[in-house]
């Protein structure tokens, strides 16, 4: 766990209703110092509410694409990741146009066989949209994905690890809609989930909670509602855990029991941050019917 730097609580911004619902009947899930989640009472939806607005999230992802790339470690694993994602959204379509929504660098879409694949991406980063084209040859428009304009539709979209950052997903879900061919399909993955055990656990002391950058915390039901309102339908579903390189049951499982029992004896503070879990990330497909 980490303390918020002090300095960004005077980018917070303004208490907003539900953005699935638009309810103000909200409820304290999860508060580390001046970051609360809150979760509606009537939908389920949990965002960090209120979160920084848009010049805070400026200082949180100054230099992101540039650190990411000197974690070594973390880069070997998110490797196995790209090839394990790769893998399942090609069971549904395996060619064809496809964008990635954040793409960072361009590594997720490299995954992808360019004779098989026109890929392109969208990002924020300009130094990522670079390397992304000199690394791989991979095409990124620099911008905000709402408004930026596209002369063609995809077959694929795909959103990884990043519908959680954005503070209006929902117009970003609904231009991906817009994009899409009919019958294309959009995949979003490693997601943290809100109705996940863990996160009911642990609270902020779930490790997917503390990234400043982590605003909303969906679940597929809610996505699916959403998604529902601009022509799609869920597809299929998996919550990746015992596949990945970061998962190791046996000590997992045998942590979270030890945590259960400090937490029910309201010793919490000493629980350092939440283990690796099951139900954790999602990862789940719609197509577009209409």
């Amino acid at each position: 766990m980490f303390p918020p730097p002090n300095e960004l609580k005077n980018y917070l911004g303004e208490l907003r209703p539900c953005i699935i619902c638009n309810s103000e009947n909200l409820e304290e899930w999860a508060k580390l110092d001046y970051l609360e989640a809150k979760k509606c009472k009537d939908c389920g939806m949990i965002s960090v509410n209120p979160h920084l607005n848009d010049e805070g999230l400026t200082k949180v992802y100054q230099d992101y694409f540039l650190h990411r790339l000197d974690e070594k470690e973390l880069f070997e694993k998110r490797k196995i990741m790209y090839k394990i994602d790769h893998d399942w959204i090609t069971k549904f379509i395996n060619h064809g146009k496809m964008l990635d929504v954040g793409c960072s660098g361009g590594q997720f879409l490299s995954v992808f066989d360019s004779k098989k694949w026109e890929r392109q991406g969208v990002e924020i980063d300009k130094d990522a949209a670079e390397f992304a084209k000199s690394e791989y040859n991979i095409p990124v428009s620099i911008g905000y994905f709402p408004e930026i304009s596209f002369e063609e539709k995809f077959d694929l979209v795909v959103i990884r690890g990043v519908i959680e950052h954005f503070s209006d997903p929902i117009s970003v879900l609904k231009k991906c809609a817009e994009v899409l061919k009919p019958n294309g399909f959009l995949f979003i993955t490693a997601t943290p989930v809100g109705n996940s055990f863990a996160f009911d656990v642990y609270r902020e002391k779930w490790h997917l909670f503390t990234p400043l950058a982590h605003i909303h915390f969906f679940t597929v039901d809610l996505l699916s509602r959403v998604l529902k309102t601009f022509g799609m339908s869920l597809i299929d579903q998996h919550y990746q855990y015992e596949e990945t390189p970061y998962a190791n049951p046996e000590k997992d499982f045998a942590k979270i029991q030890e945590d259960i029992i400090l937490i029910s004896k309201g010793k919490q503070d000493e629980i350092e941050k939440s283990v690796t879990f099951s139900g954790s990330m999602m990862t789940a497909v719609w197509q577009k019917i209409q």
